[in-house]
């Protein structure tokens, strides 16, 4: 190896270097004062999986430079296992304690609305009653005023193993009602949404009892990214017919977009930050929180409580998949005294959303 290549990979490495810290910025930093650290979160994948080729490169060559990505990714470590844990082995948990089954799903309007029929099933609505979850999380619940879609009677009906509902619409419009729906096995004591602004957005939360305890829900739909299914043809035609020009034109449009609803969601995870901070009760926080593993508005949300992917699951979790768009974006989080096992996610691609679940093991005292 010339000096002159030598010197410029380490250059490259310590680019390598700094572009992770920008990553962990994002984490920090709401998109309100700075946008930049936020764009860099999307590339944490990337940027993780070159310094450690860096690693792995320098100590083949026997150098001391190895130390520059490697003390980064152990630095980082936390931010880097949020996005992609390594749990080897089954969860050890206090089987003593209540358990509790939680599903969060993003349902797309509940399957476009479609009539749920035992021999024409809803895919959606079918999945949601085998999986009998103790409590249901649903975003972009869509229940139609027509008969021939699924209504208000299907799902009274439909859902009666679950007594206790907190339904809030967003939108109301078209003949249907969009928005957010908690479901309980447990009795529901409290509801009521979260004091934020949005024209599609929402987070309510639900205070239900269990046994001698009760427990804080926090269902969240943030703010989304406004990308269309139109944008995401205009990617698609890109990577299928590459030219550069066209390149800075699409990246320049969707930034756009996406700079608009970084800025709204890091207000919205401020107050939702705030709610459970401020709550009498311990927290279960889930739902579709439209970002990713190192952004600020998951970072925030997270505050002291805990992720079940992070902590029992394995891998990349992708919960969002759409044309070659891969992100996980939907959590489930608890109380720090919770345990959980089990995490799950669903298959079924009857929305742009996979289905989360997860037992969660309450605190005894």
């Amino acid at each position: 190896m010339t000096a002159l290549i030598k010197w410029l990979l380490i250059l490259i490495n310590i680019m390598a270097v700094l572009a992770l810290g920008l990553v962990k910025a994002g984490s920090l930093v709401s998109p309100e004062k700075m946008l930049l650290p936020a764009y860099a979160s999307l590339f944490l994948l990337p940027l993780t999986l070159l310094n450690i080729g860096f690693v792995v490169f320098w100590i083949a060559g026997r150098k001391w430079v190895f130390l520059l990505s490697m003390l980064a990714l152990i630095v980082f470590y936390s931010t880097i296992k949020s996005a992609f844990p390594i749990n080897p082995g089954k969860s050890e948990v206090d089987t003593t304690r209540q358990k509790i089954s939680i599903l969060s799903y993003n349902t797309m309007n509940t399957g476009l609305m479609k009539k749920h029929k035992p021999d024409d099933p809803n895919p959606v609505v079918q999945y949601i009653l085998d999986t009998d979850a103790d409590i249901v999380c649903l975003q972009e619940c869509a229940i139609s005023e027509n008969k021939h879609q699924f209504n208000y009677d299907d799902f009274e009906r439909i859902f009666k193993k679950y007594p206790y509902k907190h339904v809030s619409f967003q939108l109301n419009k078209w003949s249907m009602g969009i928005g957010l729906v908690t479901m309980s096995k447990y009795p529901i004591v409290e509801k009521r949404n979260a004091a934020y602004k949005s024209i599609f957005n929402l987070t309510i939360y639900s205070d239900i009892v269990i046994g001698d305890d009760t427990l804080r829900i926090v269902n969240n739909h943030l703010e989304s990214n406004r990308i269309t299914a139109q944008d995401m043809q205009m990617t698609s035609k890109l990577k299928d017919n590459f030219d550069t020009d066209e390149l800075g034109s699409v990246t320049k449009y969707l930034s756009q977009k996406l700079s608009v609803a970084y800025r709204v969601r890091a207000s919205q995870a401020d107050i939702v930050a705030k709610l459970i901070e401020n709550s009498p009760y311990k927290v279960i926080s889930c739902g579709d929180y439209n970002d990713v593993p190192a952004s600020y508005a998951y970072t925030r949300v997270l505050g002291n409580l805990k992720d079940a992917f992070k902590e029992t699951g394995n891998g990349l979790g992708w919960t969002f998949a759409h044309s070659f768009y891969r992100f996980r974006i939907d959590y489930i989080m608890y109380d720090k005294d919770f345990q959980s096992a089990n995490y799950k996610q669903g298959k079924l691609r009857a929305s742009d959303h996979y289905p989360i679940q997860t037992d969660l093991y309450l605190s005894n005292n």
